[in-house]
């Protein structure tokens, strides 16, 4: 803790410079990429669209709408944390990049408003906990902002949809809130993505609940293909500028030795356990990683594959590195060779960049661990959609919760030691 106590105005500065130049970047692509009325009326469409799984803002409406869209919702957030004085560490980096990739992909400006909301009434209520506690659920919780867009747009129920899902967004914020701690006990850190275990049961017990009514949802698929290129060489960019940054703010090989060595189990903040400097060369580095896999099988580079790549990116500071990642990747790319899925196919190409959500998992129990947790989490996640409606954006993190449900349940009953070293006791 010593070094979040010694240099937080730092990196707070420095963590507003970087998010704040992130976010000035898409706004300024936008209006090259598109004319000011294309943006806005692009931004009008995304806010009415359903947003539920698989809507690519940039297949919706277009791109330059889709940056547009994802520098308000990262400024949003950015300004979210100012405003309730939160930690700039890496729970907050993890959480801003997530936001922002998200953003391409099922988040916006109207659809995260209600779940802040219905976090800060949870607070007043019944945690009364300092709101900078909160970042997680305050940003992490939009995984739900479909449920919101869902109901206010997608059954055409006028006016009475639109209060309808703003009322039940913020009773979601509020569920959410009070649910996370205890679904973490489920898989006890070894799933990166405990808000989307969260968000998924969540959004399945609002899903069964329309159906009770008549209300049926069916999947999107929008998915453009022709920004591949274009798409690449910006995400290259921003991990470029994370790295060099990384270094002009000191990073150490010292310290990327702890992050080497360290499983990555939630929470290992980067930050606060090296440095500002060190984990941003890390972001910058399982960033390539991801970029890299996608080239690599042919797929496409969109709004849901900068999710997942800003995701990735984000969680470099939240627990993901080279070593803990790859054995994941690794298992999805063989689970595809049999031919039941195409590599660059959608579903497969998500799972692998998201099921790094697994990485702790190979970190503590090694190389062979991550592969079969990878090869597992595939299957699991391309099923696990029609479960929720299609409503929980962080759909491979309820897929890794339910996974590793199973796994830690049978580690527990039949070498409970395993779970018993000194990092479980921290």
């Amino acid at each position: 803790m010593l070094k979040e106590t010694t240099y937080p105005i730092r990196n707070r500065t420095r963590i507003t410079i970087l998010v704040g130049l992130l976010s000035l970047s898409m706004i300024v692509i936008a209006f090259i990429v598109n004319t000011p009325a294309e943006v806005f009326q692009g931004e009008l469409a995304i806010i009415k669209s359903p947003s539920v799984l698989i809507t690519d803002y940039i297949a919706y409406a277009n791109l330059g709408s889709a940056f547009f869209n994802a520098g308000l919702v990262t400024l949003i957030g950015l300004g979210l944390a100012w405003l309730i004085h939160a930690r700039f560490n890496g729970y907050f980096l993890s959480a801003v990049f997530t936001l922002a990739g998200f953003a391409f992909f099922g988040k916006n400006v109207f659809n995260i408003l209600p779940i802040f909301l219905g976090v800060f009434l949870y607070d007043r209520i019944f945690s009364h906990q300092p709101m900078r506690d909160l970042i997680a659920p305050l940003l992490f919780g939009t995984t739900v902002g479909p449920v919101v867009s869902q109901v206010a747009f997608g059954f055409d129920l006028g006016w009475w949809g639109l209060a309808g899902g703003i009322l039940l967004g913020v009773l979601l914020g509020t569920i959410l809130a009070a649910l996370m701690n205890h679904i973490y006990s489920f898989h006890l850190g070894y799933n990166l993505y405990n808000t989307g275990t969260t968000g998924g049961f969540v959004a399945t017990v609002a899903y069964i609940t329309m159906r009770g009514f008549g209300l049926e949802i069916q999947p999107a698929f929008y998915w453009s293909t022709e920004h591949t290129g274009f798409l690449s060489w910006y995400v290259l960019a921003v991990l470029a500028f994370l790295i060099v940054l990384g270094f002009l703010c000191g990073a150490r090989f010292k310290g990327y030795k702890e992050i080497w060595k360290s499983s990555g189990r939630l929470a290992s903040d980067y930050v606060v356990m090296t440095d500002l400097g060190t984990t941003l060369v890390n972001m910058g580095l399982v960033g390539l990683i991801a970029l890299g896999y996608v080239h690599f099988v042919g797929g496409d580079v969109n709004g849901p594959i900068l999710a997942g790549i800003f995701t990735v990116t984000g969680f470099g500071a939240l627990g993901k590195h080279p070593r803990n990642i790859v054995p994941i990747m690794i298992g999805v790319f063989l689970f595809c060779i049999p031919n039941v899925w195409e590599h660059a196919d959608p579903g497969p190409l998500l799972a692998a960049l998201f099921c790094t959500t697994l990485a702790p998992l190979a970190g503590k129990f090694g190389f062979l661990a991550g592969v079969i947790a990878g090869a597992l989490h595939l299957p699991m996640v391309m099923h696990v959609g029609s479960v929720h409606g299609f409503m929980n954006l962080y759909n491979n993190g309820f897929a890794g919760g339910l996974a590793m449900l199973i796994i830690i349940g049978f580690i527990k009953g039949f070498k409970p030691k395993l779970l018993l070293d000194e990092e479980m006791a921290g």
